[in-house]
């Protein structure tokens, strides 16, 4: 038993004293530099640790900024999207109106269609309504005959319910000359169609009730 101790003894202090001649090799000055170098990289270690949190937080404040965006655009996108569907609901309404206009002049204006003298036709929010001349005037004038007031009267009925639309009646006439007498007053079909057009406007507003602040006329 003593012996073993002994051993244990000598071999610690042994190994105590070749850790000190390890050591013991080590040049000062190349120690104090290894110090200084870690004291170096620990204050570049620190250094980072500090712009890592910045940038952490960085990273915090930009995402919630981004969530706030996010949520901006989100409700931006609806009120699009419902803005979008109220004027979808107002052109369809529109629609549904001009339909009923569409149906009250068919219905009004029966015979006429059935006689070829007028063409009613509906495209989306456009209403059109044909007459042929001759229903409306007599050769080469521009006063709208007895037969053709009736005619305006039953279109204006049904006009007078029209609101915000605007109505355009359009004078067409063909492209033969116009000669004799009839040029001193029209020197040209286009005066001509211009006149009808003016005078079936003026005969739906002031005869018939039209609202004058939408209806316009054009000569072609």
């Amino acid at each position: 038993m003593r012996k073993f101790i002994v051993q244990l003894s000598a071999g610690l202090f042994i190994f105590t004293f070749s850790q000190a001649q390890a050591m013991g090799r080590i040049p000062k000055k190349q120690y104090e530099a290894k110090v200084s170098e870690l004291a170096v990289c620990n204050s570049a270690l620190d250094s980072s640790k500090t712009r890592v949190g910045s940038l952490l937080k960085d990273m915090d404040s930009s995402k919630s900024e981004l969530q706030k965006r996010v949520a901006e655009m989100t409700r931006e996108k609806q009120d699009v999207e419902k803005e979008k569907e109220r004027i979808e609901k107002e052109k369809q309404a529109e629609v549904d109106k001009l339909k009923s206009t569409y149906e009250d002049l068919v219905s009004d204006m029966k015979s006429e269609i059935e006689q070829g003298s007028i063409q009613i036709t509906q495209l989306k929010d456009k209403l059109s309504v044909n007459m042929v001349d001759k229903i409306l005037f007599n050769s080469g004038e521009a006063d709208v005959n007895a037969a053709g007031k009736k005619v305006l009267d039953k279109v204006a009925n049904v006009l007078k319910k029209v609101q915000n639309k605007q109505i355009r009646i359009e004078g067409h006439t063909d492209n033969i000359p116009i000669g004799g007498a009839l040029k001193e007053r029209f020197p040209s079909n286009w005066e001509l169609s211009a006149a009808r057009a003016t005078t079936v406007a003026r005969y739906l507003t002031e005869s018939s009730g039209v609202n004058a602040t939408i209806v316009s006329a054009a000569g072609y």
